[in-house]
């Protein structure tokens, strides 16, 4: 990783090997940015996106990320708000995510 690139930035980020982008699209910028440097996803940096956006899977390199359920996310929000809290009463409910592994993120070996 080129030092000019990292020597605006505090001591600890310099060092910095990933990142983690609260969506897909920013995900896609900062790859894009980060080639604009010289720098490679993900042999230089890896690079990991939230929400499994379609542009995700369009990206060269791939781009891992967390996957949410979106539709259902969608019908439980509706029934929610209709007052239909289900069996238990409860007003809240957990919905499951899982990792999407793409190939922007570069695997450790011990």
């Amino acid at each position: 990783m080129p030092s000019w690139l990292l020597a605006p930035f505090p001591a600890p980020l310099r060092c910095a090997l990933r990142v983690f982008a609260g969506d897909d699209r920013v995900a896609a910028a900062v790859v894009r940015a980060l080639g604009e440097y010289g720098l490679r996803v993900p042999e230089d940096i890896s690079v990991v996106g939230y929400n499994d956006d379609p542009v995700a899977a369009d990206m060269t390199p791939g781009l891992t990320t967390v996957h949410i359920p979106g539709e259902e996310l969608g019908r439980t929000a509706v029934r929610l708000a209709l007052g239909g809290t289900g069996r238990t009463g409860q007003r809240r409910r957990l919905l499951g995510t899982h990792i999407v592994i793409r190939d922007s993120v570069r695997r450790l070996t011990p």
